[in-house]
């Protein structure tokens, strides 16, 4: 209840701060806020849990959060994995539904998002395990290796994320009031 009521004081503060000004500015989110929204947005609709899609991220390009200023999202692994969350060029047309391009899997963090998702929630639909479903993602098989055991860990990515240089709570910096945020955010584990 407390969040739900932060969540709409929040609202209505934007609301009426924008009603303010003549002229709207269009907020310009960096790629890290970017992928933040994205793994929530697609993390929900394929029901993969959050801390697995954060974690995932973590390894496999280094994301540390929505303050990660300097992150890189169109990188290319050697094995030829590209993007946010590291998809593979010859899987992506299949998860997608229709042709991707390599382009299209590096610059698009929502698709390139999406797809990881989608793959999760298959791999988990067929092995019934988290850690056999990101052993699997990160291999192309059901194995649980050093990636598979971090993946399903629920605080890890929390070890890695970059932390505001401030005691002020995430909800209250203006960026984040318009995203959605993970509670574990905030203090609480449940």
């Amino acid at each position: 209840m407390k969040k739900l009521f932060v969540l709409i004081l929040a609202t209505l503060t934007i609301c009426v701060l924008a009603g303010t000004t003549n002229e709207r500015e269009k907020i310009v989110l960096t790629p890290a806020q970017r992928l933040y929204i994205a793994i929530n947005q697609y993390a929900a609709e394929y029901k993969i849990p959050l801390h697995i899609a954060y974690n995932v991220a973590v390894l496999e390009t280094g994301y540390k959060g929505p303050y990660h200023d300097s992150y890189n999202h169109k990188q290319t692994s050697k094995a030829g994995a590209v993007g946010a969350m590291q998809i593979m060029p010859q899987y992506a047309s299949h998860y997608a539904g229709f042709k991707v391009s390599k382009t299209m899997l590096r610059d698009s963090i929502e698709l390139n998002v999406e797809i990881s998702m989608k793959m999760l929630n298959e791999w988990y639909k067929r092995f019934k395990r988290w850690d056999k479903a990101t052993g699997a993602y990160n291999t192309g098989r059901p194995i649980i290796n050093k990636y598979a055991k971090k993946a399903v860990v629920e605080d890890y990515y929390l070890t890695r994320w970059i932390r505001p240089d401030s005691i002020t709570p995430i909800f209250e910096y203006p960026i984040m009031d318009s995203l959605k945020v993970d509670s574990t955010l905030l203090g609480s584990t449940k």
